[in-house]
């Protein structure tokens, strides 16, 4: 077997640990500052103390970083990677960090973790499986980004003056990071197995630590600001959009460190596609006294998502997006001014 035993310690890069903590699991968290992870030590995880440590690993880029906290782990969930639009040199801000910051962690496992480690897990994006694409285009992990990557490659090399989008940037760091997993998979051939979680845009309640609505994540501050209306008008854009709930993320997660199968397969963690349109009607229809933007009636490119190998190798039945919104909106309501 190539999977954890039940009960085994998990290291988890970015401490979103829960559900590994309620199946029984040991958990060892990383952190880039201790105190932000110790709200959950003191909070969430309360219950689950005994077996639930953290460490801190500040800098995920610096040589040995996790080479004292791969030691003695069954398995690795590496989650940690930046994920914001505040891009002033593409390589610097986002994929530097993404791809050495995944090196970093493959080569303490192999050199460092011991010979009980047998499944790591990493979680990439759908931003390194979408690029641009006729509609009716269906994506899936057979796909991979490689628009995104050329961008940034040609502003770098002096070939584009144009400076990469934040968004692309943020893809092609994507993109890079998990070709990093498959090349170290391919050239070092370590004695433990891999497999890539590739969730699309992550919506769902929120449980770490935030003070304000500043704090929230970026994806569910996209559905915050039109709950708190902050936008106040529907924009849709031509790319493709898919939701998928952060507790099904965690599912993957998890099934994929426990699933024989699900070794050396990376999989498109997806509930479906859906507008801006459809995300704001759910709010109407559950908070009717609110004011929200009006619709717009404008038309959606159609893009398919086959979440099939999600579904058939994991097991993940996908939480609607109806659901989805409403949990999101719960846990971040407090923050809209009154």
């Amino acid at each position: 077997m190539t999977t954890p035993p039940k009960g085994g310690l998990i290291l988890v890069t970015g401490v979103t640990a829960l559900k590994l903590l309620e199946r029984g699991y040991k958990v060892r968290g990383t952190a880039r500052t201790l105190s932000k992870a110790e709200y959950l030590k003191n909070g969430p995880f309360a219950k689950y103390a005994d077996n639930f440590e953290i460490v801190e690993v500040a800098d995920l880029e610096l040589d040995g970083a996790f080479n004292e906290a791969v030691k003695g782990v069954d398995g690795i969930e590496h989650i940690a990677s930046p994920f914001h639009y505040r891009v002033t040199d593409p390589y610097k801000d986002l994929i530097n960090p993404a791809v050495n910051g995944t090196l970093n962690l493959l080569n303490a496992a192999k050199n460092h973790a011991g010979p009980q480690l047998k499944r790591v897990v990493i979680t990439s994006s759908f931003a390194s499986i979408m690029q641009p694409q006729p509609a009716g285009h269906t994506y899936d992990e057979s796909q991979w980004n490689t628009h995104s990557v050329t961008l940034c490659e040609d502003y770098k090399n002096g070939k584009s003056a144009t400076k990469p989008a934040p968004n692309e940037s943020y893809r092609a760091s994507k993109a890079l990071a998990e070709r990093a997993l498959w090349d170290f998979v391919a050239t070092e051939k370590p004695s433990f197995e891999v497999a890539a979680i590739n969730p699309t845009f992550v919506f769902g309640p929120v449980i770490h630590d935030v003070k304000d609505a500043e704090s929230i994540n970026t994806s569910v501050y996209l559905v915050f600001k039109y709950f708190a209306g902050i936008n106040d008008k529907i924009e849709e854009g031509p790319a493709p959009k898919a939701y998928v709930d952060v507790r099904d993320v965690a599912e993957a997660h998890i099934k994929a460190l426990e699933v024989e199968e699900a070794k050396g397969k990376r999989f498109l963690n997806c509930g479906g596609g859906f507008s801006w349109e459809e995300v704001v009607d759910v709010m109407r229809r559950h908070y009717p006294g609110k004011k929200f933007p009006e619709k717009t009636g404008e038309k959606v490119v159609p893009y398919g998502f086959d979440n099939s190998q999600s579904k058939n190798v994991l097991g993940i039945n996908y939480i609607s997006l109806e659901d989805t919104v409403l949990e999101t909106v719960k846990s971040v309501e407090k923050f809209v001014s009154s």
